[in-house]
């Protein structure tokens, strides 16, 4: 906390103590619980007693509002409520954990959330809950909280929080960002299939798909028939964001409004599948994107291109003939492209499979195999991707997530794109104003 937000908290402690203490005496004592990771709270209670005074004299809480978390916090108190809670599986040093995400929400706003570690009651969407001795942290320019084995979590009861309302928020779908909520969108629907769901009222109805406008696309998913079909033009009223793997996406149910409007009102299908392309700091902003187009140059190709062999339990890429989970294992071959991709914005990971790699080559897996035996060299196959692609325009398609090593593609399509270097200049001349 700086300076202002500290100063109440040390008058009140102040007051309590009596003047007990000076206040650098009080400012010294705060930082060294703030570098153990103690809540605000708990340190004020352990200064005063420290110091001989009454703790049940301190007036002022340190609670905060959701709109006042700023990331790279410690020691945050925070009443709110789950509006979404989802696990997944994650590997730490080797070994698969579960942890929990989702958002908050209070009368101020909402916010992303991660708990680190499972509790003996588990949570659920609707809790309402008192955290203490959390900590933030700023993923995306978005401040998020983290639950880590230090803090501690109570159950409220539901009148303790007062409910989130926000006014609705009409905006594209590159602005739409993890935990906003009360969205208005207008997009054509590009898929939809129906799909049922095992949730803890039993089987449900889901319908997902891919929505799109002029600005991008967004994987979407309907806890409600509003009788979807491709190629529909829509405005969602009352929309709300999740996120899988830093991927936006967009959920409504039966709370939500559903207009459907003219044809007219959006692009064609096929302008929209294909026009929309994205440069990689805008992906970055947006943390991810669905079936993302990007023009870019390939600047480097890591090691574990070309000619890979894989585990047959696993599928990881073993090293020296041996699995770093099963051993010493017979490889499967395949082929694969894991480079670094530069639109001039940023850079990504791309990872192209083997079926594009073999499109690119010019020749399978079964060739490739042949060349690395012939030049008894693996890395045989690895030289002439490198010769092929690096420097070279491409446009590049496909998912794009995020986690805490960056942005990384997986491609869907490449293609190699020609460049009018005339038309480029004049672009450049005119931009600069020669």
């Amino acid at each position: 906390m700086n300076e202002k937000e500290l100063a109440p908290h040390i008058e009140d402690i102040n007051r309590a103590l009596k003047g007990k203490a000076s206040t650098d005496e009080i400012e010294k004592e705060i930082q060294n619980f703030q570098n153990y990771g103690i809540s605000l709270d708990n340190a004020k209670r352990a200064i005063v007693k420290k110091f001989n005074g009454d703790p049940s004299l301190l007036s002022v809480s340190s609670e905060k509002k959701i709109n006042d978390i700023r990331g790279d916090e410690k020691g945050i108190d925070l009443k709110a409520r789950i509006v979404s809670i989802q696990d997944k599986t994650i590997e730490v040093d080797g070994n698969e954990k579960t942890i929990f995400y989702g958002i908050l929400g209070d009368d101020t706003g909402t916010i992303s959330f991660t708990l680190w570690e499972a509790l003996e009651v588990p949570l659920e969407k609707g809790d309402t809950i008192h955290l203490k001795n959390a900590y933030a942290n700023t993923w995306n320019d978005q401040a998020q909280v983290n639950i880590g084995s230090r803090s501690n979590i109570k159950l409220l009861e539901d009148d303790e929080v007062p409910p989130f309302e926000s006014e609705p928020q009409v905006c594209d779908l590159t602005d739409i960002r993890e935990g906003m909520r009360n969205l208005v969108i207008t997009a054509r629907v590009l898929s939809v299939e129906k799909k049922v769901v095992q949730t803890d009222n039993g089987e449900k109805d889901l319908y997902t798909g891919i929505l799109a406008d002029e600005t991008g696309k967004v994987q979407f998913s309907a806890w409600h028939d509003f009788g979807l079909e491709e190629d529909h033009v829509l405005r969602i009223s009352g929309g709300y964001v999740r996120s899988w793997r830093g991927v936006p996406q967009l959920n409504f149910d039966d709370k939500a409004e559903v207009e459907f409007l003219d044809h007219d009102e959006l692009p064609s299908q096929e302008d929209l599948r294909e026009n929309t392309v994205l440069t990689i700091s805008q992906l970055a902003r947006m943390g991810g994107a669905v079936d993302a187009i990007i023009d870019a140059v390939m600047i480097d190709i890591k090691t574990g291109s070309g000619l890979i062999f894989r585990c047959s339990e696993c599928n990881r890429v073993i090293q020296k003939g041996a699995c770093r989970i099963h051993g010493k294992v017979d490889g499967e071959a395949d082929l694969r492209v894991k480079g670094i991709i530069d639109d001039g914005t940023g850079a990504l990971t791309a990872i192209i499979t083997k079926e594009l790699t073999e499109d690119i080559l010019g020749y399978d897996v079964e060739q490739a195999k042949s060349i690395a035996r012939d030049k008894m060299d693996q890395d045989a196959v690895k030289d002439e991707l490198e010769e092929r692609l690096i420097a070279q325009p491409l446009r590049v398609r496909g998912n794009v997530t995020s986690d805490e090593y960056g942005l990384m593609l997986v491609a869907s399509d490449v293609k190699f794109k020609t460049v009018d270097v005339e038309a480029e200049a004049r672009k450049l001349l005119d931009e600069v104003c020669v």
